[in-house]
């Protein structure tokens, strides 16, 4: 056969191997053909899902150190705040130890007679009456502490010292019912404090009320949208535990830096939730010390919890910083009750100054003594109220109190413009003769003095201003007499 025949016996030949081929080799080789191209499909997306993880994590890596720089530039004096008009914040670790050795240290609650004096931990105190409000259905909102002794636990003034230790609880007061309730159980609790060795033979809340409570105040005023309650319970050095229970009140605060209230349930919370641990550890006869936060097994069960702050001033930073500076400021002056003139005697004699934020020291001594003046209109109320307040704040220093009835004359001396001049001189003489008895008081202590002269020997120990006596036995002026030409010249010889 020629070459012709040869090709075309070939070409011939393909579609007959074709048709030999059989049907499940096509299927099978059309079937690897799809998974090879689904494999790749596969690992192109794979591939590409995975760039879009890495590029996501990169990008909230780079969002959460954004944060982070943020975060670290909002820290203002160790306070991490959203806003610096903001007037929450938390407390930071060292703030919450001194705020643990308030609630940890026992307070001597002194009775009258022969009521012994109760010793009683603020801490175990607070909740043993918010256990027993529970099971009377009275609904305690929050409990807070207040006053100078938040301000402490704040502060970065170490010679900072505070006087009371008030605590807020914000609950209902709409009837009088549950006032009654109320006093009950606080005096059911401080009977349960009374050492077991005393007699406890039916001590009713009235019999403990008049034996350890100083004094009781219930304020109903509508025209203010006032209703809040206090009972405070009586120490002879003037750290009285004050309990304020508070519905509706107008005004929470004097001055910016005693406007700080630290929200302390959660503490308390974990307090509680210690001793119950204790509880269950003594029952195995396990013993621990009495300090929970140095007890080796108790200090890593619970960690301390965030403890919140609210400054009713305003803003938290400007109030810290008011605080730490030792400023004098406030808002609306003309809506401080008659006790802000004598808070604002003390914080003078404390070392703090006016801070002008439009509204000038004399403006704001000029309003505070017209309120005073309004709230104690009688001589009688004066006089009750200077002796209340300096033993309440002072205690037993005659010296600090002889210093602040001197800046108490100077302020409502020259910013009196409400009064006549007679009821004027009337305050400034009760309150001449109350310093000059606490002079007399504090030198009789040395026998420095001599009545019969007009000068006073000071001695070295203490530094006050002198009361000048006359012959006539008349009381003048309150200054510092100058020395004669004869003592200076001894001076200058020796």
């Amino acid at each position: 056969m020629s070459s012709t025949d040869d090709s075309y016996s070939m070409t011939c030949s393909l579609p007959s191997s074709l048709e030999q081929t059989p049907l499940s080799s096509l299927s099978a080789a059309s079937s690897y053909s799809s998974l090879v191209n689904c494999d790749e499909t596969i690992s192109i997306q794979h591939d590409q899902q995975q760039q879009q993880q890495q590029q996501q994590h990169i990008e909230r890596k780079i969002k959460t150190n954004d944060m982070k720089s943020d975060t670290n530039d909002k820290m203002t004096n160790g306070y991490n705040n959203i806003n610096k008009r903001s007037p929450h914040s938390t407390l930071l670790h060292r703030h919450v130890n001194k705020l643990c050795s308030i609630l940890e240290q026992p307070i001597e609650i002194h009775g009258q007679g022969s009521f012994p004096a109760l010793n009683i931990v603020p801490k175990d105190f607070l909740i043993e009456l918010r256990r027993a409000f529970h099971v009377n259905q009275i609904d305690i909102k929050n409990i807070r502490l207040n006053g100078g002794a938040a301000s402490y636990v704040l502060t970065n003034d170490k010679s900072f010292s505070y006087t009371d230790i008030d605590f807020v609880f914000r609950c209902d007061l709409s009837s009088e019912t549950i006032w009654t309730q109320i006093k009950t159980i606080v005096c059911e609790c401080l009977s349960q404090q009374i050492p077991s060795t005393s007699s406890q033979l039916s001590l009713s809340p009235i019999i403990i009320q008049a034996a350890y409570v100083e004094k009781i105040v219930r304020v109903i005023n509508p025209s203010n949208n006032d209703s809040w309650a206090l009972i405070s319970l009586y120490n002879i050095n003037g750290q009285n535990i004050e309990l304020k229970f508070v519905d509706r009140m107008k005004r929470q605060f004097q001055f910016s830096v005693d406007s700080f209230q630290i929200l302390i349930d959660p503490l308390l919370d974990y307090y509680d939730r210690i001793s119950k641990y204790q509880q269950q550890i003594n029952k195995k006869q396990q013993y621990y010390q009495n300090d929970y936060r140095s007890s080796k097994n108790n200090r890593y069960i619970y960690r301390y919890p965030i403890i919140s702050v609210e400054c009713l001033y305003g803003s938290f930073d400007a109030a810290l910083t008011h605080l730490n500076r030792r400023h004098i400021v406030t808002t609306s002056p003309e809506g401080i009750h008659g006790g802000g003139l004598l808070k604002y005697c003390l914080l003078l004699t404390r070392g703090y100054r006016p801070y002008d934020n439009g509204i000038s020291s004399w403006q704001l001594e000029k309003l505070m003594c017209s309120r005073f003046f309004i709230d104690f209109a009688d001589i009688n109320e004066q006089e009750y109220k200077l002796l209340s307040y300096l033993s309440s704040h002072f205690a037993n220093d005659d010296s600090a109190k002889y210093r602040y009835l001197l800046q108490l004359s100077t302020i409502i001396e020259r910013s009196t413009v409400c009064l006549m001049a007679h009821e004027r001189n009337l305050t400034l003489t009760l309150i001449t003769q109350l310093a000059t008895d606490y002079y007399y008081r504090l030198y009789d202590e040395y026998n420095t003095y001599n009545i019969t002269t007009a000068e006073v020997t000071v001695p070295n120990s203490i530094t006050i201003d002198v009361i000048y006596h006359n012959e006539l036995d008349e009381w003048k002026s309150l200054y510092t007499p100058s020395k004669s030409q004869s003592q200076l010249q001894q001076e200058e010889e020796n």
